[in-house]
Order: structure tokens, then C-alpha cells, then sequence
């Protein structure tokens, strides 16, 4: 009586271990099907995805389990799944900082200014260490933007475009060289854009970004149908660059499709793609990297960084673009 109950509880914990670790493959093959196919779509799926690099890790971890649970089979197509993820997100690791001999180096920083609760004059003071030459910034009040300027971003920066506004909307450019006022793109959010003249090199159009974050169900509809807006690569008179907070990590099928219209990402070309922008505290979320900077290809990119800023929920974002050589320039 005694064999046929342990046989019994064997069967049954045999099965339940089967059921387990197959649960466990069905959801990382899901997953990988749904980042791999770029299937996304609505609320919370969308905010989910950004935590794919994550979902790499446990899947590791998933696989190992079922392996030493020696189910082959869901082990096999468990490992697919890694591959899948990790051909997603390992290649955003490797790559290193371009020269381009001759090149005219730019420096851009992006920040996210918190609702204007950022301290400006770490602000200031990280623009002058790094010797930044643009300055692109979200959520700009006008408050903070008296604030920056007494900072000394009035003295710094005496070329700007500025769409100051109340809560998150406000948005702006600061810059050492002159400007031209392209306007704004079409969104909740000001987003301004202006024609850069860059010294001893060609010009570019800068765009400051901030699409509206997907939060809420009709926000992720709004934070869809606002990525349309975003100048796809080769569509303005000059060579564009993009920088601020996408609302989106290159896990998102938007960003990527964007991405594939002709630019390339600072932090994936220099191999920090998973460096963290947001947020940049200790919260229940998971960090991720919403804040990039995009350059249409020709512009090469030297030198990737983030640092902290207090007052803000977002890292900043610095780059050193390098213009290509124009012959003559001085």
C-alpha cells in the first residue's frame, strides 16, 4: 500500500514539475516572440517591454531550472527563447567610441528637468565641466529657465529656443552657436527645433524630444500615434539629430522603426546600451534607458555618458557627436 502511494505522489510530482517548466518556457518564448516581432501593442504590454533586458536574465535563470529538472524538451525550446532575447539585447554591449580624423566634435547633453524641480546650478556647472556645446531639455518651466540663466546659462548658452510650459510640457534648446527657429513637432508636449550652425563643419537640424509617456491606456495611444510625428532620417534640409526622452527603450518596436529610417543610437554604437537613464532614484521601478540621442548616419559618435542630477527622476544624457570633415572648413 505504502509503494503505491510513493508512487503515486512520484506521478504527481513529476507533473507538477512538467507543468512548472513548461509554464515557465511558454512565457519566455511568448515574450521573445513579442519583442522579436515588434507585436506590442497597448497598455500595459508597451510599459512591460522595456524591461525585456530583465527578462533576459531570468530567463537564464529559467532555463537552468529546467534543465536541472531534466525536461529536455521544454529545455530546448526554453533555449531558443534565450537566444531570441539575447540577440535583442546583447548587441547594444558592443561597440566603442568612432573616430573620425578630421571630424568636427559636438557636444550634446540631454536632460529631463524633473518638472523644473532639477538643480539648475548642477545643471550649469555639469554643461561647463563637460564642455557641452547643445543643451536639449523636457519639462522646462519658467522658473527653471530663469533659473539655468542665473546659473550662468546666459552667459553659456546665448543662442536659444526656448517653449517653456506648465507640469511637463515645456521643452528647449540652448546652444554656443546660432539658431533658427524650426518651430515644434505636433505633440502634447513642446518639442522644439532649430537649424544648428556649426563651426568649421556643416549645419544640422536639433530637435528636443518628448512624446507623451505611456501610462495609462489613453496615453499609450497618444504615445503611439505622437511617435509619427518624429522626423524620420533624411526628411529635413539638413542632417538631423534627436535628443531628450523618447518614453521608449530600443526594446519598443516604435523606437527601433525610427531608429531604421536611417539613424543610429549613441548609446548602442558605443556600447552602453544598457546603461540606465530613468529613473535615476531608488524606486520600485526597475530602471531603463528612455532618454537617447539619435544621429542620422554620417555622424559619428566618440564619447557616451550619463550623470546624476538632483532634483530629477532622469539621468543626463552627454554625447560627443563628430561631424563629418568638410574639405576647406576652418
Amino acid at each position: 500500500m505504502e509503494d503505491g502511494e510513493q508512487e503515486r505522489a512520484g506521478r504527481r510530482r513529476r507533473v507538477w514539475v512538467s507543468e512548472i517548466c513548461w509554464f515557465l518556457t511558454i512565457f519566455f518564448m511568448l515574450w521573445a516572440i513579442v519583442r522579436t516581432g515588434g507585436l506590442e501593442r497597448g497598455f500595459p504590454l508597451v510599459q512591460l517591454l522595456a524591461y525585456t533586458p530583465y527578462v533576459l536574465l531570468l530567463s537564464l535563470i529559467a532555463l537552468l531550472i529546467v534543465v536541472l529538472c531534466r525536461r529536455w524538451l521544454a529545455a530546448g525550446f526554453l533555449l531558443i527563447a534565450c537566444l531570441a532575447l539575447a540577440l535583442a539585447v546583447l548587441p547594444r554591449e558592443i561597440g566603442g567610441p568612432e573616430t573620425v580624423p578630421g571630424g568636427q566634435p559636438v557636444r550634446v547633453m540631454t536632460i529631463n528637468l524633473g518638472v523644473g524641480y532639477a538643480h539648475a546650478d548642477e545643471i550649469a556647472e555639469l554643461a561647463r565641466v563637460r564642455d557641452v556645446d547643445l543643451v536639449a531639455v523636457q519639462e522646462l518651466t519658467p522658473a527653471e529657465a530663469s533659473g539655468l540663466d542665473r546659473a550662468g546659462f546666459a552667459t553659456d548658452y546665448p543662442h536659444r529656443i526656448l517653449q517653456p510650459g506648465t507640469e511637463a510640457s515645456g521643452g528647449g534648446i540652448y546652444s554656443r552657436w546660432p539658431l533658427v527657429d524650426r518651430g515644434s513637432l505636433t505633440a502634447e508636449f513642446h518639442q522644439p527645433v532649430a537649424d544648428v550652425r556649426i563651426p568649421a563643419s556643416i549645419p544640422i537640424e536639433f530637435v528636443s524630444v518628448h512624446p507623451m509617456a505611456p501610462t495609462t491606456p489613453a496615453r499609450t495611444s497618444q504615445w503611439a500615434s505622437e511617435y509619427k510625428s518624429l522626423p524620420e532620417a533624411s526628411s529635413a534640409r539638413l542632417p538631423l539629430v534627436l535628443a531628450g526622452d523618447f518614453n521608449a527603450t530600443l526594446d519598443h518596436r516604435n523606437l527601433r522603426d525610427l531608429i531604421d529610417t536611417g539613424y543610429r543610437d549613441a548609446a548602442e554604437v558605443t556600447g552602453s546600451g544598457l546603461v540606465t537613464t530613468w529613473p535615476s532614484r531608488i524606486e520600485w521601478k526597475l530602471p531603463v534607458t528612455l532618454d537617447h540621442v539619435l544621429a542620422e548616419k554620417g555622424i559619428s559618435f566618440s564619447q557616451y555618458d550619463v550623470e546624476k542630477v538632483a532634483g530629477t527622476d532622469h539621468r543626463a544624457v552627454i554625447v560627443e557627436l563628430v561631424m563629418p570633415p568638410v574639405p576647406g572648413g576652418r
